[in-house]
C-alpha cells in the first residue's frame, strides 16, 4: 500500500495544519472570553476568583510527517488493528468504556479537549479505512488525546446501510486506545470525535 500510505500521510499532514489553524483561532476566542470575565469581575466589585483549572495543553508537533521506510511500514502493518467487516447492526451515537461514562461524552461534545487532528474517510474501502484509522490513531496520540473522524452517514450506500459508519464505530469501540467517542455536531451523524488513552513517555 505504498502509494496509498504516502497519500494518507500527506492528507493527515494537511489536516494537522488545518487543526493547528483551528486551535489558534480557538485560543484567540478563549483570550477574548477571559478578557470579558476580567471586565465583569471589575464591574461587580470584590469577588473570589475561580481557581485555575490547570487544564493540560499538550505540546504541538508542527514537523511534517515522514513516510516510514518500507521495512518499517511492513512491520507496522503487522501490528495494525482490524475488526471483521461483516454485520450491519448500527453502533450507538456515543460510547465510553473507561468508567467515566457521560462525563467523557459531555466533554467531547463541549470541546473540553482540543481536536489535534481530523480525517475524512469518504472514498475508502473498509480495509483502506482501517489502515487509515490505524495511522490516524498513532498520529493523534503523538499530539494529544482528541481527534475527529468524518465517515459519512451512509445514506448513499447500497440498501441505505451505513457500511463505513458502522465499521468505523465498531472499530473504535474495540480499539484498546480509544476511551470514548461522541457525535460532535447535533443533527449530523456523519462524524465522531474520539478520546484516546494518554500515552506514557515510553510509548510516545
Amino acid at each position: 500500500m505504498s502509494s496509498d500510505f504516502e497519500h494518507t500521510l500527506k492528507m493527515l499532514g494537511k489536516q494537522a495544519r488545518q487543526a493547528e489553524k483551528a486551535r489558534i483561532e480557538a485560543e484567540a476566542a478563549q483570550r477574548r472570553r477571559e478578557a470579558e470575565i476580567v471586565d465583569f469581575a471589575a464591574a461587580v466589585g470584590e469577588v473570589v476568583p475561580l481557581k485555575n483549572t490547570q487544564r493540560y495543553a499538550p505540546p504541538r508537533d508542527a514537523s511534517p510527517i515522514k513516510p516510514r521506510a518500507k521495512n518499517e511500514a511492513a512491520r507496522a502493518e503487522e501490528d495494525y488493528f482490524y475488526v471483521g467487516t461483516g454485520g450491519f447492526d448500527e453502533p450507538p451515537a456515543t460510547f465510553s468504556k473507561n468508567g467515566q461514562g457521560q462525563n467523557d461524552i459531555r466533554r467531547l461534545q463541549s470541546g473540553h479537549w482540543p481536536v489535534v487532528a481530523d480525517v475524512d474517510l469518504h472514498g475508502y474501502t473498509q480495509e483502506e479505512a482501517q489502515q487509515v484509522l490505524n495511522e490516524f490513531i498513532d498520529f493523534t496520540a503523538r499530539r494529544g488525546v482528541c481527534g475527529e473522524i468524518v465517515h459519512g452517514s451512509g445514506l448513499g450506500s447500497s440498501g441505505y446501510k451505513p457500511v463505513l459508519k458502522t465499521l468505523v464505530r465498531r472499530w473504535l469501540m474495540a480499539h484498546p486506545d480509544v476511551l470514548a467517542y461522541a457525535e460532535p455536531h447535533p443533527g449530523n451523524d456523519g462524524a465522531v470525535r474520539i478520546l484516546l488513552r494518554r500515552r506514557t513517555a515510553s510509548e510516545a
